[in-house]
């Protein structure tokens, strides 16, 4: 999380506050086409409509990081989770990872159609 200095006048003095803002933590992804890779992967049969697990680790408990997503997504695990290397590209594996930060946060998009379009946030 970044922080922004705000200056504010009152009473011709000038005071100083600190504020902590969220910043786009997924700069490099788009959380809402990660989402759709998500479904459109079918990646939800294993680890849950909200990824919250199911027969596979839930991924909101323990948010993956993108090197984790990228190593997982090209070459699968060894617990039998199948490689997508062919399926995705590095920048759907970057909107994925993007998407997996916004999860447990008011960002988290939660719609259930990847097919449909989504109105931008």
């Amino acid at each position: 999380m970044r922080t922004m200095l705000c200056l504010i006048a009152t009473a011709g003095m000038a005071l100083v506050v600190l504020l902590a803002v969220k910043m786009e933590a997924h700069s490099n992804g788009n959380p809402m086409n990660g989402r759709k890779v998500f479904l459109r992967e079918n990646c939800y049969i294993c680890h849950g409509g909200r990824a919250g697990g199911g027969m596979c680790p839930s991924l909101r408990d323990r948010r993956p990081d993108e090197g984790d997503v990228e190593e997982f997504v090209l070459n699968g695990s060894p617990s039998g989770m199948p490689s997508f290397r062919a399926r995705v590209t590095a920048q759907e594996i970057r909107d994925l990872a993007a998407y997996f930060e916004t999860l447990r946060t008011p960002e988290e998009p939660t719609f259930t159609h990847w097919w449909e379009a989504v109105p931008v946030q």
